[in-house]
């Protein structure tokens, strides 16, 4: 919802180990109570970013969640040193997060055409969103053929171009469900879910970020096509 707050620093981990301080220099996981930072979780990398106080300065790299409700930052101090309990301001590097947050959202769509052109049987095996490309695992028999391929990306450029409002909202999961949003097979639902909507299009479950408007994408090219496994494709 943010790019930026304050965090205090709860602990601080290096080379598996809790210690009290980061030295300027050295490099060590930084846990706070609150962060903007998402961290890597359904297919989307985690944010990067900077984080300091009047004494130290760090530079994120990354931000993961080892576990559900706590986000890590992987950071380097390059300058001070920081300890247990200071106080932290965040910033996350909002130009990779929107440029991620436009490959999320051309996810969706995809995800949406593929089920439009191909079937009712396509679901996602899996996916990768980075601020550069998507990569998109679903299950199908075959390979896209050329007209396949031209009319996915003809519809998904339909829908960018139609600029349709990206909604997000908190449901009940039961309730998300029964509204038709797709959830993922696999995947570990709490007991409310943020459903992530495109005009009429598309309706997932999904904890990620996402642009206001599709318009925001621009263009979506198919670069490549190939089976991974039995039964399972992927589009780059």
């Amino acid at each position: 919802e943010t790019d930026n707050s304050e965090g205090i620093v709860l602990t601080i981990i290096q080379e598996g180990k809790e210690i009290d301080t980061l030295k300027e220099g050295t490099e060590g996981i930084i846990i706070t109570n609150q962060t903007p930072f998402y961290g890597e979780s359904g297919g989307q990398i985690g944010d990067s970013g900077t984080a300091w106080n009047e004494a130290v300065q760090l530079n994120i790299s990354s931000s993961t969640k080892p576990i559900s409700e706590v986000i890590s930052h992987q950071a380097k101090i390059t300058q001070g040193i920081i300890k247990k309990n200071d106080t932290l301001k965040l910033k996350v590097d909002s130009e990779t997060r929107s440029e991620t947050a436009l490959h999320h959202s051309a996810t969706h769509l995809l995800h949406a055409a593929l089920k439009e052109i191909l079937g009712e049987h396509v679901k996602q095996a899996g996916s990768l969103v980075t601020a550069k490309r998507l990569r998109f695992d679903y299950t199908h028999f075959s390979p896209l053929s050329t007209t396949e391929k031209y009319t996915l990306e003809e519809r998904v450029n339909e829908k960018i171009r139609e600029n349709l409002s990206v909604s997000t909202c908190e449901l009940p999961i039961e309730k998300a469900i029964e509204d038709g949003a797709m959830a993922l097979f696999g995947e570990k639902y709490g007991e409310d879910v943020r459903v992530v909507t495109m005009g009429n299009f598309s309706k997932e479950l999904c904890g990620g970020t996402h642009t206001t408007a599709t318009g925001n994408i621009g263009l979506f090219k198919v670069i490549s096509e190939a089976g991974i496994s039995s039964g399972v494709r992927r589009i780059e």
